[in-house]
């Protein structure tokens, strides 16, 4: 038997790749429902996502997964809407629409063409570069990176810290380099889609593909057995297993393991407001300009997915990075003026719903991080996986936990 401790998306795709080899398995979820970070919650007829969470077409695993038709994808537009303190200006995908990058007023000259060169470039550069370059003792920032590109501070403040910084869930772009740039050429080379049911449908349709009874949730582990034979349940009950997987954030893994507590993650509020009326009438994301922001950037989901909201509403996500000690009120009435600025006509119409603050969105990811071997002394028949060990991406997770279920059947 083979113990998967944690529901979410390593521990599913785990199970998923165990179920189609034939092995015996059970997978544990201390939460009642599975999914891990990969959180819905309905309101009021409203479906709200434990932060901004999107799929990209480029994550060729998620459909070796699941299937994505029934999940009823519901597509962004490709580019995003740039404010600059006085106007609106759309900022297209470079591969799709390269001469209205041209045109575009959004950015200077010279960081239209330095774009267009690294767009370029990134397409010609296999992912496996990537990766390595992660792991590398040479990688460095996505903001070094980029000066050293010579992209201009007005590019970082348009539109490098509003769509990547929120991405990394990282205003400073400290992350690594590495990193940066195969996001950056997953974006280049997909579009990104939210399910019309909200992004916990994804786990949940990977699940649905497993035996009746190969998922408990509502149980929790508390310890590993003595000799890692199995796992101790918080009622008491001892779960045998002959190899078990940990597909666990960093902290508690870090937690279960009784080892020091891993570096600070990322944390990410999203405050959601309703509106009656419309703010603008494209499916993408809006940035605006600055570093100071509480927002991020912001998206009325209600254009992408007319689902998350009931009729005649309207549903407004923004995603701050730091509170500052803002209490849930104090920073929906900030990020509510951030808004109403971009959108005069309609920033009266705004209503607080709700503010959704996830303390763990993501893992730290400076340069080099790929490198780290963060459990490398693993008990016998013990495995560990998750978004922690190779970048914190929904196909990072997915493909963590496939390639661990190889490693516990070559074992």
């Amino acid at each position: 038997m083979i113990v998967i401790v944690g529901g979410g998306l390593a521990g599913l795709a785990c199970a998923t790749q165990l179920h189609r080899q034939g092995a015996d398995f059970l997978v544990v979820e201390a939460a009642t429902t599975v999914g891990g970070r990969q959180r819905t919650t309905r309101r009021d007829g409203f479906l709200l996502d434990h932060g901004f969470q999107v799929v990209l077409s480029s994550y060729g695993v998620v459909s070796e997964l699941c299937d994505v038709t029934k999940l009823r994808p519901r597509w962004f537009e490709s580019g995003a809407l740039l404010y600059n303190g006085n106007r609106l200006e759309h900022l297209a995908s470079p591969l799709e629409k390269p001469l209205s990058v041209l045109r575009t007023g959004a950015l200077r000259v010279g960081d239209k063409i330095r774009l267009a060169l690294l767009g370029l470039e990134l397409l010609l550069t296999p992912a496996r570069a990537f990766a390595a370059s992660s792991a590398s003792s040479k990688d460095i920032s996505a903001r070094t990176f980029l000066e050293r590109r010579g992209f201009s501070q007005e590019f970082f403040h348009r539109f490098a810290q509003p769509f990547f910084g929120g991405v990394l869930l990282d205003n400073d772009l400290s992350s690594s380099a590495g990193l940066f740039l195969s996001y950056f050429k997953k974006f280049l080379t997909g579009r990104a889609w939210i399910p019309a049911a909200g992004i916990q449908a994804l786990p949940e349709a990977i699940a649905e593909k497993l035996p009746l009874g190969a998922i408990r949730t509502g149980t929790r582990v508390v310890r590993l057995q003595a000799a890692w034979t199995g796992v101790v349940l918080e009622n008491g009950e001892t779960l045998r297993a002959d190899k078990i997987v940990l597909a666990l954030d960093e902290p508690s893994l870090c937690r279960l393991l009784e080892r020091p507590a891993p570096q600070s993650p990322r944390e990410t509020t999203v405050v959601y407001f309703k509106s009656r009326a419309s703010l603008y009438g494209r499916p993408c994301l809006v940035l605006p300009e600055g570093e100071g922001k509480r927002a991020r950037h912001f998206a009325q989901l209600s254009n992408v997915a007319p689902e998350v909201a009931p009729h005649g509403w309207h549903l407004i996500s923004a995603t701050v990075l730091e509170r500052r000690g803002l209490s849930s009120e104090d920073l929906a009435r900030a990020v509510s003026q951030e808004i109403g600025a971009v959108f005069p006509h309609a920033g009266a119409s705004l209503e607080h719903l709700e503010t959704i603050h996830v303390p763990y969105a993501t893992p730290a990811q400076p340069p080099g991080f790929a490198a780290r071997n963060a459990f490398p002394d693993l008990p016998p028949n013990v495995y560990a996986c998750g978004d922690w060990e190779r970048g914190a991406s929904i196909e990072s997770a997915l493909r963590s936990g496939i390639d661990t279920a190889h490693r516990v059947l070559r074992g």
